[in-house]
């Protein structure tokens, strides 16, 4: 990796100036606080930054995803709540999913939210009944939230270049965490991402496909709603992205819109070594899913039963004495995705832009689904139901979210 020298000196430069800024106008005084904490935010994106050109995105990555899995390794025993009788669903305080005999349920849980790819299912419907409290991402912890610090977190809106997401990663895999995402057919998720939100513009102006292509922005501290392109592996190589200074140029066999092949390389990686499970959004309505995760989340397979869905207190909470954990969708609220006509497909043209942005997306897609569909190979409900394959929906149930 060549280190673009006059960038890094320009970079040094301001960094300097902004520094002797500060002081000259607090006339030498030692800042405390807020400004203390975002000089110190200032000091680490530069050495970040230079990191960063110093080493291919796979080498770096390699040893934060081997430091996680560490913290992993490393972590305490903890006291289970649920063992203990003390987790219960912070929103309407029903038990969690009891424990099956000899085994112990993780400590904690990180799930990875991807926008349109079964994020709300994961927190909602699997962390929530198994753990019982979550970070809320948006505040309101529910009335029965443990006074300690919440079981499981949920990242959302950002990527692992981001410090603030790789302490979150470390503070998790130090309490033994389990760590889970979720990744679903590349441009179905870029579409569906259109009909929620994308078809309509400004005073209700309906935007055409190649328009919503067009508002693709996938630069800055986050990767948002409207990153269409590559938004996988922006999000878990550990890489920084800016468009006037790309990763690599041109359409070529390690290349990709400014994205390089490394980075796809260093996003596996890191998935493979760090995380527990990547799921696959269309297969979790397969009955192996939930089978083949009884074990390793410690819950009975076979104890189903109604529960409770709602995130408030409702009369169905007090006829349920316990939760299971849900893989049936669990579709975000608002949008507009009721109104995708049955059997629409988007035009080819749009399409084929589209496939052409997201060539390593689907290679990633295609590599996580591999493994998922190996894991699921060997579970009861496979050889009686079948393997999914790949890009295809099992059931309605993710349809449209």
């Amino acid at each position: 990796m060549i280190i673009r020298m006059p960038a890094l000196l320009a970079l040094l430069v301001a960094s300097c100036a902004a520094k002797t800024n500060t002081t000259s106008r607090h006339r030498g005084r030692r800042l405390h606080g807020p400004a203390e904490a975002l000089r110190s935010f200032h000091a680490q994106d530069v050495a970040s930054w230079v990191r960063d050109r110093a080493a291919s995105s796979a080498e770096a990555m390699e040893t934060f995803a081997l430091e996680v899995a560490l913290a992993k390794a490393k972590a305490a025993p903890c006291g289970d709540a649920v063992a203990a009788g003390a987790c219960v669903h912070q929103n309407n305080g029903v038990p969690c999913a009891p424990l099956l005999p000899d085994c112990a349920r993780p400590c904690a849980a990180l799930s990875v939210k991807l926008y349109g790819a079964a994020g709300a299912t994961q927190r909602e419907g699997v962390l929530m009944h198994l753990w019982g409290s979550s970070e809320a991402p948006k505040g309101g912890a529910g009335r029965h939230a443990p006074k300690g610090p919440a079981r499981t977190a949920q990242l959302e809106g950002g990527a692992f270049h981001d410090r603030q997401w790789r302490d979150k990663a470390l503070d998790y895999a130090r309490r033994g965490a389990w760590f889970v995402t979720a990744l679903r057919e590349p441009l179905d998720r870029v579409w569906s991402r259109y009909w929620y939100e994308g078809r309509h513009g400004a005073k209700g102006a309906v935007r055409s496909e190649s328009e919503w292509l067009d508002r693709s922005a996938c630069y800055g501290r986050g990767l948002g709603n409207r990153c269409l392109d590559n938004y996988y592996v922006r999000t878990f190589s550990g890489r920084a992205y800016s468009e006037r200074d790309p990763r690599c140029a041109g359409e070529t066999d390690d290349c990709n819109g400014g994205v390089a092949r490394d980075d796809l390389e260093a996003a596996k990686i890191f998935l493979e070594t760090a995380f527990d499970d990547v799921l696959v959004s269309e297969w979790l309505s397969h009955p192996g899913t939930f089978e083949r995760l009884a074990t390793p989340l410690c819950y009975d397979p076979d104890a189903r039963r109604p529960f409770p869905r709602s995130k408030r207190p409702n009369a169905r909470a007090a006829e349920d004495s316990i939760l299971q954990p849900s893989f049936l969708a669990k579709r975000a609220p608002g949008g507009r995705s009721d109104e995708r006509p049955p059997g629409w497909a988007p035009p080819a043209d749009a399409q084929e832009r589209l496939r052409r942005a997201n060539r390593w997306d689907l290679e990633l897609y295609a590599w996580a689904a591999d493994r998922e569909r190996a894991k699921l190979a060997g579970t009861a409900a496979a050889a009686k139901d079948g393997l999914p394959e790949p890009g295809v929906l099992w059931a309605r149930d993710f349809e449209l979210f």
